[in-house]
């Protein structure tokens, strides 16, 4: 991260989007979640045609505001395992609908239109998609300030089972390395995690070649809800929040005595509640939680 004077948040919120993409990360995992559920309440049958052709245009928007904001990569998941473990005709038509969805003629068009890369990884373990990740490399530019990777992970151990097979025919001997190996061109380790629901973080999710110091933020609205607003609060966190370090490690510990009960009577973040059939964080409340002096 780069560090930088301050700003107010006021201030960053208002400021062109060249001025942010100083401090925005090179890659940036994106994995909305809750689609079904958003689609439900917008009156849209999940997985009818009416839903494939919405979850594109708002993927496609998150992707163009990301970019025009100074990430260069963007990594999406189009396939995880549960996806993998359908069975039969339907598992047939989850691939071809999923190789269409990311390669087909509409996304080359709008790939091409904003002059996009875009590649496949972990089409290795799915032999189904080896054409569609052919037909991105053909089809997209060679070179680009913006990259998409689509990830498709048949397993937990997917990611694992290509770098093991990659070391065996390649010696490497750094992390970026083994990238260049594995995917055939150096990709900076994803250092942002916008995500949904659960504080969870799965490998079939991120490669975890690719994964950096990973900042992570888990949005409660589900689907494809990422605004303008919302990714510049998140950046400015990231960015201008998040690096405390300081070289001078004594003075820096005695300054938490003016916040001694905010860190004596905090939360813990990741517990929940049940909303129906789905996880919620439960409302976070000092007052939950015994100070130091009371234990």
């Amino acid at each position: 991260m780069m560090q930088t004077a301050t700003p107010s948040l006021a201030d960053f919120l208002a400021a062109p989007a060249a001025a942010i993409a100083g401090v925005a990360p090179a890659t940036v995992v994106y994995a909305p979640g809750g689609t079904r559920r958003q689609a439900v309440f917008e009156g849209i049958e999940p997985w009818s045609e009416e839903f494939i052709d919405w979850a594109w245009k708002h993927t496609m928007a998150s992707a163009e505001l990301l970019f025009r904001h100074g990430v260069r990569n963007l990594l999406l998941t189009a396939l995880t395992p549960g996806n993998f473990r359908e069975v039969n005709r339907y598992r047939a038509q989850l691939l071809e609908r999923t190789a269409s969805f990311i390669a087909g003629a509409d996304a080359l068009a709008t790939y091409q239109r904003f002059g996009w890369r875009v590649r496949l990884i972990g089409a290795e373990c799915a032999p189904e998609l080896a054409a569609a990740a052919a037909h991105l490399r053909r089809s997209t530019a060679a070179d680009g300030a913006h990259t998409i990777y689509w990830t498709v992970a048949p397993d937990e151990d997917s990611f694992w089972q290509s770098l093991w097979a990659i070391a065996q025919q390649t010696q490497f001997s750094t992390r970026a390395e083994a990238i260049h190996a594995l995917y055939g061109e150096e990709i900076e380790p994803a250092t942002l995690y916008l995500a949904f629901g659960k504080p969870l973080i799965s490998q079939a999710i991120i490669p975890p070649l690719l994964q950096g110091e990973l900042h992570c933020y888990w949005s409660q609205q589900p689907g494809y809800t990422l605004t303008e607003q919302q990714l510049r609060t998140i950046l400015y966190d990231y960015a201008h929040l998040r690096p405390t370090w300081r070289e001078e490690k004594l003075e820096r510990a005695h300054e938490a005595l003016a916040h001694r009960q905010a860190w004596q009577e905090g939360p813990i973040l990741g517990l929940g509640m049940r909303l129906g059939p789905f996880w919620y964080p439960a409302p976070m409340s000092s007052q939950a939680w015994p100070s130091v002096d009371e234990t």
